[in-house]
């Protein structure tokens, strides 16, 4: 039976941060969700369990082969390979066809040996991922979901038993995503998801749960995960609340226990004036006081430094997991001049018919389709003709894209530099307050774009593309892919009363529907 289990790992980043530490993880269940918010460690843990990375301590024990999907931009975007070649049927389709134009060469028979079912099965196996008829097709033209859902066939088809996916459900379509659970479900082995998509995550059977402080198993799906941590969230508050109340009751008594003394050393010192008591008397009552006051005094010191000490453990944990805050330009209120004219526009591949779009000055388009209907092709010709208007297309202002894979990042930039360099006119303080804003402060800021998670990429991109002064379209290309659940729900917060134009491209209708689109733009492939 296969088996992954890790014991006290530990990981500390070059610049001598600890990641975390003394984390301890067995998988018991078949599938098992492993969540927590961008930039924690989720994608470092899965390269330590893997043997890609070293843990700085601890270890890990595995039986069984290991499979990983990762969400790193693939080489095959780079590549000159086929979908037939990356599948590994290129040879027999080529005999095949040789075959059938009348060559009977041994060598041809010997490549095709008894599967003459090949050019079949590929192709249903290209209409069952929604990839394009052509097994010769380059890898390189798939969209964002053809090339995962190539990828993640390639995976479930490989023997290995245990599987590490992380967001593996990013830039898929419903299609493509009851598709993978089908996978998921179907695999005899044990499984470990990285993932922020509920609706995968309510398949899984237990949830590891990753926070700066640790990592904390849950038994049972998403629903049951997020009811468990919202009564601990809440119990934590009622703490958090109750210890405050108490250090202020503290601080009273403190106070009254003061003011006691300080009447009983006025009442001394007139009685001392007046010369009706004994000098003697008075001294060991003067002293009897000052000692019962030092005593009330240390013990008062001694509650709130306890009591500040469990508050400040308890605030940890909820700095741990509380949300943080995405903060997007404001812009005064615009003319409603149009910025976008899209008439019959055909595009090279992907929906057959013409689009047509027209956007308003302040207006939020949601661009929809399955994979391979031209989403993303369509958003990098609008913002290639923002330079070259043509007679289908005009656009009247400059445009920001914002693809799947942050090309406008920089990998040996760090994260200020970033941020400054693309946004012409912007202080380092006000750099420095957006950047905390999505959970960077102080030193941190000065961390490379090449060591950020999907998720932390993404935010910084966001805050690029939206703090620019000429108030550009954005051409947001499936932004919520790799956010956390806060952090998503923080962007549609921020887009929805964002004042510029843009269109969006998602896959969660939710998500879309909280930022309150104007209009619907659909392309059906």
């Amino acid at each position: 039976m296969p088996a992954l289990i890790a014991h006290q790992l530990a990981f500390q980043l070059d610049t001598g941060e600890w990641l975390f530490q003394h984390l301890n993880i067995s998988l018991n269940d078949k599938l098992t969700g492993l969540v927590g918010r961008n930039g924690v460690g989720k994608s470092v843990l899965l390269s330590l369990l893997l043997g890609k990375l070293t843990p700085t301590t601890g270890g890990v024990s595995c039986q069984g082969q290991i499979g990983l999907y990762s969400q790193q931009p693939s080489k095959l975007l780079t590549s000159t390979q086929t979908v037939a070649e990356f599948i590994g049927v290129s040879n027999k389709l080529a005999a095949i066809k040789a075959v059938e134009q009348g060559q009977c060469d041994a060598h041809y028979f010997d490549i095709i040996a008894d599967d003459w079912e090949v050019t079949t099965r590929t192709q249903q196996l290209l209409a069952e991922l929604g990839l394009p008829a052509s097994p010769e097709a380059l890898c390189r033209d798939l969209s964002g979901g053809q090339l995962a859902l190539l990828q993640l066939h390639q995976l479930f088809q490989s023997q290995v038993d245990i599987l590490l996916l992380d967001e593996p459900s990013n830039h898929l379509d419903a299609r493509g995503r009851q598709w993978l659970i089908g996978q998921l479900q179907q695999f005899s082995g044990k499984a470990l998801v990285v993932s922020h998509d509920r609706e995968l995550l309510r398949h899984v059977e237990g949830i590891y749960h990753l926070t700066s402080l640790g990592l904390q198993y849950y038994q049972g799906n998403y629903d049951a995960f997020f009811s468990q941590h919202t009564i601990k969230e809440n119990a934590l508050d009622r703490q958090i609340t109750q210890l405050k109340s108490e250090q202020k009751k503290i601080e009273r008594q403190q106070q009254a226990s003061k003011e006691k003394a300080q009447q009983r050393q006025a009442q001394g010192n007139r009685l001392r004036k007046t010369g009706s008591q004994p000098k003697i008397l008075l001294d060991a009552m003067k002293d009897k006081a000052e000692q019962s006051q030092s005593a009330a005094a240390t013990n008062h010191q001694n509650q709130l430094k306890r009591s500040q000490q469990k508050l400040s453990a308890l605030q940890q944990q909820q700095e741990a997991i509380k949300p943080r805050h995405l903060y997007l330009a404001e812009f005064g209120q615009a003319k409603k001049t149009t910025v976008l004219r899209v008439e019959g526009y055909l595009l090279p591949y992907g929906a057959p018919e013409p689009v047509n779009l027209v956007l308003m000055q302040s207006e939020r388009c949601y661009l929809t389709g399955g994979n391979g209907s031209g989403k993303s092709t369509l958003l990098k010709a609008i913002h290639h003709q923002a330079e070259m208007p043509s007679r289908t297309m005009t656009v009247n202002t400059t445009t920001e894209y914002l693809d799947q894979h942050f090309s406008l990042l920089r990998d040996d930039s760090t994260m200020l530099e970033c941020l400054m360099d693309y946004c012409d006119g912007l202080s380092e303080s006000d750099a420095r307050t957006l950047l905390a804003g999505i959970g960077f402060r102080r030193d941190s800021v000065y961390r490379q774009v090449m060591h950020l998670s999907g998720g932390e990429k993404m935010k910084l991109a966001i805050l690029m593309v939206s703090h620019l002064s000429e108030q550009p379209v954005l051409l947001l290309d499936e932004p919520d892919n790799h956010l956390d659940i806060d952090a998503k729900q923080q962007l549609a917060q921020a887009l929805s009363q964002y004042r510029g134009a843009f269109i969006l491209v998602s896959h969660d209708r939710d998500f879309a529907k909280a930022i309150r689109f104007d209009k619907e733009c659909a392309l059906t492939s």
